[in-house]
């Protein structure tokens, strides 16, 4: 839809004169479930600022007003985390404050203070908008990989930094910029992945995983809503719908079937692997990069309808800085925040039909509650392995579940398909682990190899075929002996002490010893009587002494090293 133009100001409730004032409203970009989002500038002094965006909350008279100002607030401390952390590819939090409803700058502020939020503009189109009216072009890897880093980012934080869900992924919260580039918005609904932080679960019926029907959510729900964008990306159709002509015996959107999936299993496979039912049938984050690659490669093979999607390795043909740019057009026709009087207060305006709604378990203790209440009661944390506030795991993240749960018993008899199954880390390990210590290995392996070659020659070349054969099944004992530490350090260390395993170091020093070991057995079978030429490591290492002046000294470490190398080779 058009944006319309608008002439509002706004700014923190605050002494200051003319601090009400200091942000010019000049178009409404958007309304969502929970905000409008207005193009603006910061003025001062009668200067402007370049664009920026504003997110006014509106007031949903239904519910608490504290409640929504918590659920407003965790959503705003998450993105502005986020932003310190120099996370790339959002939308960049700038500043947040409490004021009265944006209003004319001739007329004075009316109404209770409600949370503001100043972002940075981001030109062009989300998603949705720029595929469903062809506005340009879009390179498929390099949006998806984009959304990609940033789930990366929030779902594997650096050190004493906790956790993020974003809950909320979808195609129109992609923004694609003028040149291509990707951006993820709409960060309301997010939250640390904490107890006391995951109160509510973000809900948008054609994007969402149904596991939020069960009070229970994780890096998996990202994940899904990740695939949702990949579906779409490849259909031009949402992930979920309800199916027409079937009677509705979950709560839950079905997932749609499309002809051009239909048409090719295989991909239709790949796309339905991150928006299966069960979260623990889905890839998991740090497999996305994987997965993008593949499905690449099978889109580029396949005969699909062009949706201006370039699925090569081109970066396509995108639009112009003007053209991708949301133009401000048409006059103010469109409803905007209006100013917030005292009480009696408003109606609530209606979400839009694909909004998100913060929902909560419903009486049946499946369905949502008709309102989108957030949900209330405490969150129980199960087998968090060493995680702690403020600190990191590497590792895929467990699923929170809403204690006290009345749909658990219906999940788990009349709904198999949604067990919620808690993930076991890999018993091997993380993904590139097995590598980190191998250099242990390679210097018992070298050492056993080179007094093999010793011995070898000195048993006679007529012999290298069983030889080599003998050496080759020691290496198989090694290599055996890695994975049987690997595979034990797993069950105990990993699954029932919880600790994350991030190096194979222990293996592989094991492992090293165990070749040392080897060739040390090698190197006491040696004689030295097969060399050609006259060499007595005795002689040359009492030799090696002479050169030094301390007699005393030297003539007691010779005489030592003598009696060693006579025992060594009696």
């Amino acid at each position: 839809m058009s944006n319309a133009t608008v002439d509002l100001v706004c700014g923190p409730a605050d002494p200051v004169p003319g601090a009400e004032q200091s942000y010019r409203l000049t178009g409404l970009l958007g309304s969502g479930g929970q905000a409008d989002v207005f193009q603006a500038v910061r003025m001062s002094a009668g200067i402007s600022s370049t664009p920026l965006t504003v997110k006014v909350f509106r007031f949903n008279p239904s519910d608490p007003k504290e409640q929504q100002f918590r659920s407003w607030d965790k959503g705003d401390a998450v993105l502005m985390d986020l932003h310190s952390r120099n996370v790339g590819a959002i939308c960049r939090r700038i500043d947040a404050f409490y004021g009265r409803a944006p209003h004319s700058p001739d007329a004075p502020a009316v109404g209770d203070p409600v949370p503001f939020q100043v972002l940075e503009y981001l030109p062009g189109h989300d998603l949705r908008q720029l595929l469903s009216q062809r506005l340009a072009r879009v390179n498929a890897a390099r949006t998806l990989q984009s959304v990609v880093n940033v789930m990366l980012a929030m779902h594997h934080p650096p050190a004493g930094a906790h956790p993020v869900l974003h809950m909320d992924l979808k195609p129109a919260n992609v923004i694609i910029g003028p040149e291509g580039s990707a951006k993820v918005i709409d960060f309301t609904g997010a939250r640390y992945y904490t107890p006391a932080h995951l109160t509510t679960i973000a809900y948008t019926p054609e994007s969402a995983g149904p596991e939020a029907h069960q009070g229970t959510v994780g890096p998996s729900y990202d994940v899904h809503g990740f695939g949702s964008i990949a579906f779409y990306m490849v259909t031009g159709a949402s992930a979920r719908t309800d199916t027409p002509g079937q009677e509705q015996s979950v709560p839950w959107s079905r997932l749609r079937t499309h002809p051009v999936l239909e048409s090719n299993p295989r991909l239709r496979d790949m796309l339905t692997a991150t928006l299966d039912d069960k979260p623990s049938n889905r890839p998991r984050t740090e497999e996305l990069s994987r997965w993008i690659t593949e499905l690449v490669d099978e889109v580029s093979r396949s005969n699909l309808p062009d949706l201006g999607v370039d699925w090569g390795a081109s970066n396509g043909a995108f639009a112009s800085s003007t053209e991708s740019t949301r133009r401000l057009v048409g006059p103010v026709n469109s409803p905007m925040a209006a100013p917030m009087p005292s009480p009696p207060a408003p109606a609530a305006p209606a979400a839009p039909a694909n909004s998100t709604r913060m929902m909560e378990p419903g009486l049946d203790g499946v369905g949502p509650v008709n309102g989108a209440k957030p949900i209330v009661g405490h969150v129980r944390v199960p087998e968090q392995g060493n995680y702690a506030p403020g600190q990191s795991d590497n590792n895929e993240l467990p699923r929170l579940r809403l204690a006290g749960d009345p749909s658990q018993s219906l999940r788990r008899d009349d709904h198999p398909d949604h067990v919620d199954r808690e993930e076991q880390p890999p018993l091997l390990g993380p993904p590139g682990s097995l590598s980190k210590g191998l250099e242990l290995s390679i210097i018992g392996g070298l050492f056993s190899l080179i007094m093999w070659l010793f011995f070898t020659i000195q048993q006679g070349m007529e012999t290298i075929r069983n030889q080599a054969l003998g050496y080759l099944l020691v290496i198989g004992v090694a290599i055996g002996l890695f994975f049987l530490i690997r595979l034990a350090g797993g069950l105990f260390w990993g699954r029932i002490l919880h600790a994350k395993r991030r190096t194979a170091r222990l293996a592989h020093l094991a492992t090293g010893i165990f070749l040392f070991l080897v060739g040390m057995n090698y190197l006491d079978q040696l004689t030295w009587s097969w060399l050609d030429f006259d060499f007595n490591p005795i002689d040359w290492f009492t030799g090696l002494f002479s050169w030094f002046s301390l007699d005393g000294i030297t003539a007691a470490v010779t005489e030592k090293v003598s009696e060693w190398f006579e025992n060594l080779f009696e």
